[in-house]
């Protein structure tokens, strides 16, 4: 949405909280179909605090990284895109009457100033006219407003060109996990209501998409070091042994049931938030509407059960996103680990890679 760029193949790079993602791919053209390979494939961590709520604190160490990702995985392409999400950033689904280019241009400008909680001048806007909802019956123009504050995008692009790559565009978290659902599951996306919910190390996105349209967008300030933090008040252990409680390490000499019970807590925390943005969604409008599918993605995804624990909360059906479901690899040019254990964290660097750029 925010993007610039010229038709060239590109890496997507995923700079989290947590780590560092990246993945570049062929495209395989077949009748109408998108179809890609992997071409290359990277993962990193990143040293904690060195990016917090969504802000870069330590620049350096997130250039060290990016630069480690390309050497270690002998990624060639230096032409990159990138997304961002959090507070920073402001997506709005507005409604205008039909009108010409020209005076669509002035309203939405308009709207912009209106609808964003940010002084106009610090923000760069960008907007894409949607087709029309399938509950909507009116003939209005539905716009997505995207907004993002001008420094959260120097935040990030700086560490790009520090890293000498070339930034070639700049996402959005839930619209690049949007386009690797689109890629892997477009029988799903085009027949039904679904969520996708990309629950990282400080930011879960979440996005409702009614028949490949997407209409609402939030972000929570809630991820697995949320979770992390917490368990480690409440059973006064180490950060790096709630850590690994979370992911299902034994802590030594600390009973199973207690353990248990504070990760309970903060599950029915974010679930609590995850309903308040259901129900805000499925009340929006005159019709009655229900999501009929639930995409989990993101680190915390992989939590023991996770998808179990949606569907009991939501009787909806529920599953881990896969960003390679229908994207092809060579089983020995890679590791494994990418595909397994990992794949779930690839979800937003994957839609990047397969971001289609104006000409």
């Amino acid at each position: 949405m925010l993007g610039f760029g010229r038709e060239k193949g590109l890496v997507g790079l995923d700079i989290g909280s947590h780590s560092i993602k990246a993945v570049e791919l062929n495209p395989k053209k077949k009748a109408s179909e998108n179809l890609y390979e992997i071409k290359k494939i990277g993962y990193e961590l990143i040293p904690r605090d060195t990016i917090v709520e969504g802000t870069i604190i330590d620049s350096a160490a997130v250039v060290e990284t990016i630069k480690m990702i390309f050497d270690e995985n002998k990624i060639s392409n230096k032409n990159v895109a990138i997304s961002i999400s959090g507070n920073s950033v402001i997506i709005k689904k507005i409604s205008l009457p039909s009108m010409d280019t020209e005076e669509l241009a002035e309203s939405i400008i308009w709207e912009a100033k209106h609808n964003i909680p940010y002084p106009y001048e610090e923000t760069n806007v960008d907007y894409a006219i949607l087709r029309p909802s399938p509950y909507s019956e009116e003939k209005n123009l539905d716009i997505l407003l995207v907004a993002a504050k001008k420094d959260k995008i120097a935040n990030y692009s700086n560490v790009v060109y520090q890293a000498r790559k070339n930034l070639e565009a700049m996402e959005v978290d839930v619209f690049a996990l949007q386009n690797a659902l689109e890629i892997n599951y477009s029988e799903i996306l085009n027949e039904k209501t679904v969520a996708i919910i990309n629950i990282g190390a400080n930011i879960t996105n979440v996005v409702i998409i009614e028949k490949g349209i997407p209409q609402l967008f939030r972000d929570l300030s809630l991820g697995g070091f949320f979770f992390t933090e917490n368990m480690s008040k409440d059973l006064n252990i180490s950060f790096d042994e709630a850590e690994k409680a979370l992911k299902g390490i034994p802590v030594k000499n600390f009973p199973s049931e207690q353990l248990e019970a504070s990760l309970r807590t903060n599950i029915e925390n974010l679930l609590e938030e995850i309903e308040k943005t259901f129900s805000f969604y499925e009340v929006g409008e005159k019709k009655e509407k229900k999501i009929e599918q639930i995409f989990l993605s993101g680190g915390l995804s992989k939590l023991k059960g996770f998808p179990s624990v949606f569907e009991n909360k939501f009787k909806t059906k529920t599953e881990i996103l896969n960003p390679f479901r229908k994207i092809s690899f060579e089983e020995k040019k890679f590791d494994a680990i990418y595909f397994q254990e990992l794949a779930a964290l690839f979800g937003v660097a994957t839609g990047l890679a397969t971001r289609r750029l104006e000409k």
